[in-house]
Protein backbone atom coordinates (compact mmCIF):
# COMPACT_ATOMS: atom_id res chain seq x y z
CA UNK A 1 0.00 0.00 0.00
CA UNK A 2 1.19 3.39 -0.68
CA UNK A 3 1.24 6.18 1.82
CA UNK A 4 1.85 9.51 2.45
CA UNK A 5 5.20 10.65 4.68
CA UNK A 6 4.90 14.71 5.45
CA UNK A 7 8.10 15.03 7.15
CA UNK A 8 8.37 18.16 10.13
CA UNK A 9 6.40 20.45 8.21
CA UNK A 10 6.07 22.48 11.43
CA UNK A 11 5.58 26.14 11.95
CA UNK A 12 9.52 26.31 13.94
CA UNK A 13 10.74 25.47 10.40
CA UNK A 14 8.31 26.88 7.77
CA UNK A 15 7.17 30.04 9.16
CA UNK A 16 8.46 33.11 9.14
CA UNK A 17 8.71 33.68 12.60
CA UNK A 18 9.72 30.09 13.52
CA UNK A 19 12.93 29.61 15.45
CA UNK A 20 14.42 27.61 12.38
CA UNK A 21 13.00 29.07 9.82
CA UNK A 22 14.47 29.78 6.44
CA UNK A 23 14.33 31.52 3.25
CA UNK A 24 11.94 30.16 1.13
CA UNK A 25 11.09 26.90 3.49
CA UNK A 26 6.92 27.95 3.01
CA UNK A 27 7.69 27.31 -0.92
CA UNK A 28 6.81 23.56 -0.45
CA UNK A 29 3.60 24.09 2.06
CA UNK A 30 1.36 24.41 -1.48
CA UNK A 31 2.47 21.49 -3.04
CA UNK A 32 2.47 19.00 -0.05
CA UNK A 33 -1.52 20.27 0.40
CA UNK A 34 -1.83 19.51 -3.05
CA UNK A 35 -0.72 16.17 -2.52
CA UNK A 36 -2.34 15.67 1.01
CA UNK A 37 -5.84 16.39 -0.86
CA UNK A 38 -5.13 13.69 -3.79
CA UNK A 39 -4.10 11.28 -0.78
CA UNK A 40 -7.10 11.99 1.34
CA UNK A 41 -9.19 11.18 -2.05
CA UNK A 42 -7.59 8.23 -1.98
CA UNK A 43 -8.60 7.55 1.26
CA UNK A 44 -4.99 6.85 1.59
CA UNK A 45 -2.43 6.88 4.69
CA UNK A 46 -0.93 10.19 5.72
CA UNK A 47 1.94 10.10 8.75
CA UNK A 48 3.44 13.18 10.12
CA UNK A 49 6.59 13.38 11.65
CA UNK A 50 7.25 15.68 14.10
CA UNK A 51 10.54 16.98 15.68
CA UNK A 52 9.29 17.05 19.39
CA UNK A 53 11.97 18.08 22.31
CA UNK A 54 12.15 18.29 25.80
CA UNK A 55 13.22 21.66 26.87
CA UNK A 56 16.78 20.63 27.41
CA UNK A 57 17.46 18.15 24.87
CA UNK A 58 21.22 17.78 24.09
CA UNK A 59 20.47 18.32 20.28
CA UNK A 60 20.00 22.05 21.36
CA UNK A 61 23.77 22.06 21.85
CA UNK A 62 24.22 21.61 17.96
CA UNK A 63 20.75 23.71 16.86
CA UNK A 64 19.07 26.68 18.30
CA UNK A 65 16.32 25.97 20.61
CA UNK A 66 13.30 24.46 18.21
CA UNK A 67 10.33 22.13 18.23
CA UNK A 68 9.70 21.62 22.21
CA UNK A 69 6.80 19.66 22.90
CA UNK A 70 3.44 21.35 23.46
CA UNK A 71 5.49 24.49 22.29
CA UNK A 72 3.19 26.78 19.42
CA UNK A 73 6.49 26.25 17.14
CA UNK A 74 6.03 22.22 17.50
CA UNK A 75 2.69 22.13 15.62
CA UNK A 76 2.43 21.58 12.17
CA UNK A 77 2.20 24.00 9.77
CA UNK A 78 -1.55 25.61 9.63
CA UNK A 79 -2.33 25.19 6.35
CA UNK A 80 -1.63 21.07 7.10
CA UNK A 81 -3.48 21.07 9.98
CA UNK A 82 -6.37 22.26 8.63
CA UNK A 83 -6.20 19.88 5.62
CA UNK A 84 -5.77 17.07 8.15
CA UNK A 85 -8.76 18.23 10.30
CA UNK A 86 -10.52 15.36 10.76
CA UNK A 87 -8.83 12.64 8.22
CA UNK A 88 -9.13 9.20 9.98
CA UNK A 89 -6.27 7.67 8.08
CA UNK A 90 -3.59 10.54 9.34
CA UNK A 91 -0.99 9.13 11.82
CA UNK A 92 1.31 11.43 13.75
CA UNK A 93 5.22 10.41 14.35
CA UNK A 94 6.97 12.66 17.26
CA UNK A 95 10.10 12.03 17.34
CA UNK A 96 13.57 13.20 19.29
CA UNK A 97 15.93 12.85 16.52
CA UNK A 98 16.27 13.15 12.68
CA UNK A 99 14.67 10.17 12.31
CA UNK A 100 11.12 9.00 13.00
CA UNK A 101 12.08 5.35 13.15
CA UNK A 102 14.37 6.15 16.19
CA UNK A 103 12.88 5.34 20.01
CA UNK A 104 9.19 5.30 18.07
CA UNK A 105 6.58 2.88 16.74
CA UNK A 106 6.85 4.10 13.47
CA UNK A 107 8.20 0.34 12.25
CA UNK A 108 4.84 -1.12 13.74
CA UNK A 109 2.70 1.91 12.24
CA UNK A 110 4.19 1.09 8.78
CA UNK A 111 3.44 -2.88 9.09
CA UNK A 112 -0.04 -2.40 10.79
CA UNK A 113 -0.93 -0.08 7.95
CA UNK A 114 0.66 -2.41 5.80
CA UNK A 115 2.46 0.24 4.07
CA UNK A 116 5.33 -0.86 1.11
CA UNK A 117 5.90 2.70 -0.98
CA UNK A 118 5.85 6.18 0.54
CA UNK A 119 5.83 9.78 -0.80
CA UNK A 120 8.06 11.23 0.70
CA UNK A 121 7.74 15.48 1.32
CA UNK A 122 9.38 17.92 4.00
CA UNK A 123 11.88 19.78 5.87
CA UNK A 124 15.05 19.91 5.73
CA UNK A 125 15.84 17.60 2.14
CA UNK A 126 19.34 16.68 3.45
CA UNK A 127 18.90 15.95 7.52
CA UNK A 128 15.26 14.59 7.88
CA UNK A 129 14.16 13.76 4.70
CA UNK A 130 17.52 12.42 3.58
CA UNK A 131 17.72 9.97 7.59
CA UNK A 132 13.97 8.90 6.81
CA UNK A 133 14.37 8.22 3.14
CA UNK A 134 17.66 6.05 4.02
CA UNK A 135 15.72 4.14 7.01
CA UNK A 136 13.33 3.49 4.20
CA UNK A 137 15.83 1.78 2.35
CA UNK A 138 16.79 -0.01 4.64
CA UNK A 139 13.41 -1.66 5.08
CA UNK A 140 13.22 -2.28 1.58
CA UNK A 141 10.20 0.02 1.22
CA UNK A 142 10.32 1.79 -1.67
CA UNK A 143 10.76 5.99 -1.70
CA UNK A 144 9.31 8.20 -3.80
CA UNK A 145 10.49 11.83 -2.98
CA UNK A 146 8.67 15.13 -4.61
CA UNK A 147 11.49 17.72 -5.60
CA UNK A 148 8.80 20.67 -5.21
CA UNK A 149 7.63 19.45 -1.82
CA UNK A 150 11.45 19.58 -0.32
CA UNK A 151 13.27 22.43 0.85
CA UNK A 152 16.41 23.25 2.55
CA UNK A 153 18.32 26.10 4.15
CA UNK A 154 21.33 25.25 2.02
CA UNK A 155 21.23 24.65 -1.98
CA UNK A 156 24.22 22.39 -2.38
CA UNK A 157 23.64 20.10 0.61
CA UNK A 158 19.80 20.33 -1.05
CA UNK A 159 21.06 19.06 -4.55
CA UNK A 160 23.60 17.06 -2.92
CA UNK A 161 20.59 14.73 -0.55
CA UNK A 162 18.43 14.44 -4.01
CA UNK A 163 21.32 13.21 -5.62
CA UNK A 164 22.10 10.69 -2.16
CA UNK A 165 18.37 9.88 -2.13
CA UNK A 166 18.46 8.80 -5.71
CA UNK A 167 21.84 7.29 -7.00
CA UNK A 168 22.24 5.53 -3.44
CA UNK A 169 19.58 4.62 -1.67
CA UNK A 170 17.28 4.06 -4.62
CA UNK A 171 14.43 6.88 -4.29
CA UNK A 172 12.73 8.27 -7.54
CA UNK A 173 12.98 11.55 -7.23
CA UNK A 174 9.57 13.57 -9.14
Amino acid sequence: MRALLVVDLQRDFVDPSGALYFEGAEKVIDPIIKLVEEFKRENLPIITTQDWHDEDDEEFKVWPKHCVAGSEGARLTEKLEDALRGYEKHYTVRKTRFSAFYGTDFDDLIKRLGVDEFDVVGVVTHICVLFNVEELRNRDVKGRVHEDGVASYDEELHKFALREMKEVLGAEII
